[in-house]
């Protein structure tokens, strides 16, 4: 599992530098369950993936324009270069973390 190759300090890390980051975001609706911790990687929604279908839509547009899953990627990316991760933006409304190496 994720918290097996990387260890949960460094799992809270990451968990506490999303948190702070959606935080701060200026978006125009969040909804809830911005992080997803799923066996092989953590999913990281800065919308939330409790949002409905028209919000997935409307934050896909707003992410078009603003590119805010870009931006958080390249953030993560500058926070955690002591840490073998990967970092994936995915569907309409996520970004996927996972160890160098493993594929979802």
């Amino acid at each position: 599992s994720i918290s097996d190759a990387l260890g949960d300090h460094v799992l809270t890390r990451i968990v506490n530098f999303c948190l702070r980051y959606i935080a701060d975001l200026d978006i125009p609706k969040k909804r809830g369950t911005f992080i997803e911790y799923r066996k092989a990687q953590l999913n990281i929604s800065p919308v939330g993936r409790n949002c409905s279908q028209a919000e997935r839509e409307e934050f896909n547009a707003f992410d078009k324009e603003h590119k805010v899953r870009e931006k958080f990627v390249q953030a993560l990316q500058k926070e955690f270069t002591d840490v073998p991760l990967e970092f994936a933006i995915g569907g309409q409304i996520s970004i996927d973390a996972y160890p160098v190496g493993w594929d979802k």
